[in-house]
Parts: structure tokens; sequence; C-alpha cells
């Protein structure tokens, strides 16, 4: 970071102070300033009112690389694939629970009626 920045002060959990720690090293983090930084540059990056859910999710390294992949060679962002996804997951699963209510209902009626007619004799 160049130049000379304020310089606060504040205090935190010894559990985050120790993940801060973990951290230094990784993605170029040089130190638990530095980390501090990028999570305050991320957060402040992210919509301060959201009419929605946040959900973080571990996609695993596999998925990882595949969105990654995608992402780059249609031009999309992650959060909007994933939200997409989400949609049409929704969606079929609505339509599949409705096709098996539905199928379910008409077999119940069924027997019902072969029940009526079996007893009426």
């Amino acid at each position: 970071m160049a130049g000379q920045s304020p310089m606060i002060s504040l205090r935190i959990p010894e559990d985050y102070l120790l993940e801060l720690e973990r951290r230094v090293g990784f993605d170029g983090m040089r130190n638990k300033s530095d980390v501090i930084r990028e999570a305050i540059r991320r957060h402040l990056a992210t919509p301060a009112f959201s009419s929605g859910t946040r959900i973080e999710v571990e996609l695993g390294p596999d998925l990882s690389v595949r969105l990654d992949d995608f992402c780059r060679i249609h031009g999309e962002q992650p959060d909007v694939v994933l939200r997409y996804a989400a949609r049409e997951h929704i969606a079929r699963s609505s339509t599949d629970d409705a096709t098996v209510d539905a199928v379910l209902s008409k077999r119940l009626e069924e027997l019902r009626a072969r029940f009526d007619d079996s007893t009426e004799q």
C-alpha cells in the first residue's frame, strides 16, 4: 500500500486474532494489516442494503474451477450464475414435486373408488 494511511486501534476476540494470523501468507497477504484491509475492502464492496439473503457456500475445488472457467468463457459473474442455478433448481424441484403429488393423488382416488365399489357389492 503506497503512502501513509491513518492508523486505528480496535479490540477483537482472541479467536479472530488467531484466524487473522493463520491467513497471513495466503493470497499475497504479508501481515495482519493486509488481511484486515482486504476484509474491509470486501465488506465495503458488497451492497449495504440487500433485499435478499446472503449465503456463503463452499463449492469445493472441482466446482470452483468449473464455475471460474464457465464465467470466463461466458462473461458472467459467479453470483449471477449461482442465482440462476438456484432458480432453475427450485423451479425443477417444484415441478417434479407437483407432478409426484398429482400422480399420488390420482392413484389414491383410484384406490378409494375401487374400495368404495367393492364395499357396495
